[in-house]
């Protein structure tokens, strides 16, 4: 094969054969990559339709050309509505192409030409707004919590938190102000591998976590708390040490949990089971069917060596979940079968529970559930789908100054030419299970909707390259479902985001991510919050970074020192003194906003410090006080501030790229949830950020 050749090819996959990185240099791809990729990207979306794309995607009032089959006679169309109605006509000509009429109401309507039908997804012009949301109720701009699910505490919660005290937390939230009640991922994981608890790794987006299922969703205190008593002694002891941990034992935790939840499926669920139960299998159909059995496929194989936890080493014909011998052994196991389906029942009435709750208590927004950007190959999402997903290659970014190996984050992610044969049903099904219950959805790397950094299996980052998705449909898509559900949508786009990328997400409503570390002037300086974007959700943090006391006290830095994750070249005395500076920076831009009476005067307006910033040891929290006050003023229509910097905590729920020395998603809030907002300090920080948000 010559080079032009393989050019095409990489052309035509959608695979760019260079890159630019951080500091502007142009990288060339490899042949051998381009080739081991192209090995995993020709091997998805079959071959070309013999009629109509299987969806075409537009916007509401729009004229949509189309490119018909060769040979096609009909000049007329026929449209069925998802209202029932019926639009016919003669097709339009647009440039000698023809083209359907614009049309006024959003939806996935069934259009016919002659022989052929395809779906037309007409999406609106962009996502809700914040202001759709709070429906100009109140006053003020809105300001939200985030936090993470399984650091919560409730008595009795096994050793990790659930989605029973997120009802509690968004209760106390909104009766101190807050909309909205932003929470880390809640897809569904694997049963047999407890060990894998990162809520970016899920097993499916389709489904929830069933771990963080609040048993007193659906049972009594009485009944759950008699369940667990005849666990025996052991369970109980155990359980009881957990829940005094500081860090989350993930493997005894969710050992324990799965126990208490069979026994409650046992006791409870198998001698009568609920109608409802019934209807919740019934509305999931095959997708909940294929992710039960899955499961208890993974557990059957994970317990007979050390491959059964990937399905794609499995016997030929358990890899095909449409198989008679899958069926066969469904049949066989159907009381597992059946006890996954009710864990994801109980989860789901658990979500809901927490949404209405939420809503009950004057959320007008409520929850925004987080989507991680891609699964585990070896997952039940996958092992469905395989059409659908790179099963073959891992995502994750190209090398640069902070990791000059690059990332492999372990996932993969949608298959462009999978997705448009199968019509984008798989995109679609994930943003739907997103926005299923909440008020909104945040989009962990959205810049995926544009293009990933995909490498071949068994390969290293820097074998990688980029691959480019149909962004206009999948932005369009979203913005559909997000009507549909009424949400707000908010894309993570730190870091390298082009800003044509912003340019066009803004235009489909798909707000940003302001953190105030990162919100400065191409000289460095903070910039003032009324200089912030008005497309944009404030934050102090996230999850990826230092806390704010976390950061003013250097406590990053010194993780970072003790487990070697550094650039080449820097130790932590540079790291410390580029800190230093940094403080100096903030302070100074926290104090010259701190009075400033109208976002137009705190653009404009320039102070000198009032104070000298305070020592790290002492003045952390006075710099946390400052922080929040800061951020709630920014121009940006939400503003979110996560539980640790509302309590003042030193470290951050996850250090990235690390996997041991760090306990990531492992770390519990300290105190009940039920009076984690009531402490003298955090009361101080809410006034903060009800005047900011009000000015």
């Amino acid at each position: 094969m010559n080079n032009r050749d393989l050019v095409d090819r990489a052309r035509h996959a959608g695979l760019s054969m260079r890159w630019r990185d951080s500091a502007g240099q142009i990288h060339r791809v490899s042949n051998e990559s381009v080739r081991r990729l192209l090995a995993v990207l020709e091997g998805h979306g079959g071959p070309a339709a013999a009629g109509l794309p299987p969806m075409v995607v537009t916007m509401v009032g729009q004229v949509t050309p189309l490119v018909l089959p060769e040979n096609t006679q009909a000049a007329d169309f026929r449209i069925e509505m998802e209202t029932g109605e019926v639009m016919e006509g003669p097709l339009r000509r647009i440039r000698g192409r023809p083209a359907l009429p614009p049309l006024r109401v959003c939806g996935y309507h069934r259009v016919s030409i002659g022989p052929h039908a395809t779906t037309l997804a007409v999406a609106p012009q962009a996502c809700p707004t914040v202001g759709t949301r709070m429906d100009g109720a109140g006053s003020g701009r809105p300001w939200g919590l985030g936090a993470q699910v399984y650091s919560l505490r409730t008595p009795g919660d096994g050793g990790m938190g659930h989605l029973g005290a997120v009802a509690t937390l968004a209760r106390l939230a909104a009766a101190r102000g807050a909309d909205a009640l932003a929470i880390s991922p809640v897809h569904a994981m694997f049963a047999a591998r407890v060990g894998q608890y990162s809520p970016y790794s899920p097993s499916t987006r389709l489904f929830l976590n069933v771990l963080l299922a609040d048993p007193l969703a659906v049972f009594d205190t009485a009944t759950v708390q008699a369940a667990g008593l005849r666990n025996g002694k052991a369970y109980v002891d155990t359980v009881r040490m957990l829940e005094d941990a500081p860090l989350i034992d993930w493997p005894q935790a969710a050992t324990r949990r799965y126990e208490l939840l069979r026994r409650l499926y046992d006791e409870r669920i198998v001698p009568n089971p609920p109608a409802e139960l019934a209807q919740f299998r019934t509305i999931h159909g095959a997708a909940l069917e294929q992710h039960a059995v899955f499961e208890t496929l993974h557990a059957y194989f994970t317990t007979r060596g050390g491959r059964g936890g990937d399905w794609r080493q499995w016997p030929l014909a358990m890899r095909r979940p449409d198989s008679p011998e899958v069926a066969r052994f469904a049949y066989e196991f159907a009381h597992d079968v059946s006890f996954h389906v009710f864990v994801q029942w109980l989860a789901a009435r658990s979500m809901e529970q927490a949404c209405g709750a939420a809503r009950a208590a004057g959320m007008r927004i409520g929850l925004v559930a987080d989507m991680a950007v891609g699964v585990d190959p070896t997952g039940s999402e996958c092992w469905a789908r395989q059409q659908e997903f790179l099963v073959g290659a891992s995502i994750g970014a190209p090398p640069d100054a902070l990791s000059p190996v690059g990332q492999d984050w372990g996932l993969t992610t949608f298959s462009p030419a999978g997705l448009q044969v199968g019509g984008y049903r798989a995109f679609i099904d994930t943003v739907r299970a997103g926005l299923a219950h909440g008020g909104g959805l945040r989009i962990d790397h959205v810049m995926a909707l544009e293009r990933l950094w995909i490498i071949p299996q068994g390969g290293t980052s820097a074998e990688g390259a980029y691959l480019s998705f149909p962004v206009r449909d999948l932005m369009r898509l979203v913005a559909l479902e997000a009507a549909r559900a009424n949400a707000i949508v908010i894309g993570e786009d730190l870091g390298t985001v082009t800003a044509s990328f912003r340019a066009v997400a803004q235009k489909h409503g798909i707000m940003g991510m302001n953190v105030l570390f990162f919100e400065r002037t191409p000289q460095g300086a903070f910039k003032p919050p009324g200089a912030w974007s008005t497309n944009a959700t404030a934050m102090t943090t996230t999850h990826d970074l230092p806390t704010v006391a976390g950061w003013w006290q250097g406590t990053d830095i010194d993780w970072r020192v003790k487990l070697g994750q550094m650039a080449p070249g820097v130790d932590g005395v540079t790291l410390n003194d580029e800190r230093e500076n940094d403080r100096t920076a903030l302070w100074a831009a926290m104090m010259a906003q701190r009075d400033a009476p109208t976002p137009a005067a705190r653009t404009m307006r320039r102070k000198s410090p009032a104070t000298k910033p305070p020592a790290t040891a002492d003045g952390a929290a006075k710099v946390v006080d400052e922080a929040i006050g800061f951020v709630a003023r920014a121009s940006c229509p939400l503003a979110v501030i996560p539980v640790e910097d509302l309590l003042g905590l030193n470290e951050q729920p996850n250090l990235p790229g690390t996997t041991t020395g760090h306990p990531n998603w492992r770390r519990r809030y300290p105190g009940m949830t039920a009076t984690l907002l009531s402490g003298v300090a955090a009361r101080r920080r809410f006034g903060r950020l009800r005047a900011g948000r009000s000015s």
